[in-house]
């Protein structure tokens, strides 16, 4: 048996501890120091643009000016001269808030030229676990290139009109996301007469009306409906529906961030469907998402577990102390919004039968119609009739006053 004296026992505990202590001092330096690195280095790469990075992300262009304005840009020129300016080159940690990928933001340098159109993509740093072994999976991917010629305008939704990257489904979102982000922040300053920016005041024009009214004023214009779900022998679930299928209508429902993280989950695993909000109150650990379900034209569209997904404790937007949580519901897409739908709950003792259940009636309202779909067809073809209808009184004027001398000498003809 091993016996050390008390004097000796205390030295190596003392040594034990001072090991232990100077490890984790280490630890924790070796931990700030890479965080400081990272940084920097991130700081380094969208602060210290080199002329090929810009050249790259703006093929045409010859000259450049300095960073400047806000949010800052760089000027694009066609000649060496910088007479003709075709577009504008920016960062996105220039242009906050970055949205998020496996292990934070994703800086990226992108070019939009005069047209609303991103002439190229180039990726300036990002850290990830995927990095480490995969090299740089971002860029070797063929991700980015696809951005080049990509309308602003579009969604940048994936898998719709964007191909994400495999087994990095957040960091393909997080980067197309910021994309879109920073290009359309950037259009709205720079560029006011281009289509994205004269729709995108219209959109913002037909949300003021909602913008301006509280939840109870949805609740008596009907933008939101409210039903109840009993639950036998205990308090109901109450539901709070309304439309969301827009992003406007989600930053301002729910605020910007919990649609952020909802329509990011959304797009690792739902490609369709118009996007419905459900807030929730009462019991609401008796819900039980397989029992959701839409009625339109006396079709029952059941509601599958991969089309709910969660948006929130409705502390943000308009919910905000309305709700206890909030779920974004995804619709079947063969569910027109367009036509009135009933929302319901199954109530029947087996879920899934629908043999009983409760719900509401819902129609999407014109304006948010407008918000999402555009200008409604109706409106179009009454403009075009009305513009018929003008030319051609236009035209029989015009016929009456070069034929006004004939009916003048044929009346003192018939005078005579």
């Amino acid at each position: 048996m091993l016996n050390l004296s008390l004097p000796k026992f205390d030295r190596m505990q003392s040594m034990l501890r001072l090991t232990v202590t100077n490890t984790v001092f280490n630890s924790a330096l070796f931990i700030l120091s890479t965080i400081i690195s990272f940084s920097v280095l991130a700081q380094n790469e969208s602060q210290n643009l080199e002329d090929s990075w810009l050249q790259e992300v703006m093929p045409l262009a010859n000259s450049f000016s300095e960073k400047q304005g806000d949010p800052p840009v760089y000027l694009a020129f066609e000649s060496a001269d910088e007479n003709e300016l075709i577009g504008y080159i920016f960062t996105t940690p220039d242009i906050p808030p970055e949205e998020d990928g496996f292990s934070g933001p994703i800086d990226a340098l992108i070019g939009m030229n005069l047209d609303g159109e991103i002439t190229g993509v180039k990726v300036l740093f990002y850290r990830e676990s995927y990095k480490h072994v995969r090299g740089d999976f971002i860029v070797d991917s063929g991700f980015p290139e696809q951005f080049t010629g990509k309308a602003i305008a579009d969604e940048f939704r994936m898998r719709a009109d964007i191909d994400g990257i495999s087994r990095a489904t957040i960091s393909s979102w997080a980067l197309a996301r910021g994309i879109r982000n920073a290009t359309r922040r950037v259009a709205m300053a720079y560029l006011p007469g281009s289509s994205f920016v004269i729709e995108a005041n219209l959109e913002i024009e037909v949300l003021q009306t909602l913008q301006d009214q509280n939840w109870d004023d949805y609740l008596a214009n009907g933008f939101v409906k409210e039903f109840s779900a009993p639950i036998a022998g205990e308090s109901d679930l109450n539901f709070a529906l309304a439309y969301m299928g827009h992003y406007r209508l989600g930053e301002l429902l729910v605020g910007a961030n919990d649609y952020s993280n909802s329509d990011r989950t959304a797009s690792e695993m739902i490609e369709d469907g118009h996007m419905l909000l459900l807030g929730l109150t009462g019991n609401t650990p008796r819900l039980q998402q397989l029992r959701l379900g839409i009625i339109q034209n006396g079709i029952l569209y059941p509601n599958r577990g991969d089309r709910v997904v969660f948006a929130g404790t409705a502390d943000e937007g308009k919910i905000a102390n309305r709700a206890q949580f909030a779920i974004a519901l995804f619709m079947h897409s063969d569910v027109d919004i367009t036509q009135p739908f009933t929302m319901v709950y199954d109530t029947s003792e087996v879920r899934g039968e629908f043999i009983d259940y409760v719900g509401v009636d819902y129609q999407v309202p014109e304006d948010v119609l407008t918000l999402v779909l555009g200008t409604p067809a109706i409106e179009e073809n009454t403009v075009t009739q009305s513009i018929f209808f003008i030319m051609i009184l236009l035209l029989a004027v015009i016929l009456f006053v070069l034929n006004l001398p004939r009916i003048r000498a044929s009346v003192d003809n018939c005078s005579q």
